[in-house]
């Protein structure tokens, strides 16, 4: 194996993991509780693979050759019962090239891979960020949370980094989630992603507007219209 390869416990879940994306996992399991407990005991890393909906969390094997994203255990909770609670976030990219075993639960040899890009995404991503952050905003009217200057988050200035924190947080098929993943030109993804987005801003900020007025209006969301 070169540099770029290793061998990377498993967990195959019905689900896309992004690079920079924060995912919480409930470890209930013998074999991922001997995957928490081995990862716990060297360098907090496993791999993510995306399993079929309806496919029983864990009990699908990926086909060699899948996609899949490498994750770091942030937090961990154990309780009582031997069940844990942890949080992970996502680090790298790879594709599987052979399972191995020896384990309870899956392992694989997999490749770790980066966008190879050619061009420059700058202003899409400057347009991607913009269209985020009115998103977040329209989305705390909507659910009336305090909407303040200092509350839109940090983005990544990188635009492949910006690019995998948007698409795991918008609403769309997990077809398509999968897709953005395996994508390998950050320019592509952007693009994509703007596309949602201006959409997604545009349905969202009418919702907002339409239920601050509902408000006000306090009358049951009717308007109230001037008598002519």
């Amino acid at each position: 194996m070169d540099a770029s390869t290793r061998i990377l416990p498993l967990f195959p879940l019905p689900l896309v993991q992004f690079p920079g994306a924060i995912t919480p996992l409930h470890i209930f399991e013998d074999r991922y509780r001997k995957l928490l407990s081995d990862v716990l005991d060297t360098d907090k890393m496993f791999g993510i693979v995306y399993v079929g909906e309806g496919t029983e969390a864990g009990s699908g094997v990926p086909v060699e050759g899948s996609i899949g994203c490498s994750v770091e255990v942030i937090a961990s909770q154990q309780l009582s019962d031997g069940r844990s609670n942890i949080l992970c976030a996502g680090d790298q990219r790879f594709q599987t090239i052979r399972y191995v075993e020896g384990e309870p639960y899956l392992q694989a040899e997999v490749e770790f891979f980066s966008d190879t890009t050619r061009g420059d995404c700058d202003e899409e991503a400057r347009i991607v960020s913009g269209l985020f952050t009115r998103v977040l905003a329209a989305g705390r009217k909507l659910k009336d949370f305090p909407v303040r200057d200092d509350a839109t988050p940090d983005l990544p200035e990188d635009p492949e980094s910006l690019s995998f924190l948007v698409c795991a947080y918008l609403e769309i098929d997990v077809s398509e989630r999968v897709e953005l993943l395996e994508l390998r030109d950050t320019c592509q993804r952007l693009k994509r992603a703007l596309q949602l987005l201006e959409q997604t801003a545009s349905d969202f900020e009418q919702r907002a507007m339409v239920n601050e007025i509902a408000k006000k209006n306090g009358h049951a969301g009717k308007l109230n219209m001037p008598d002519l």
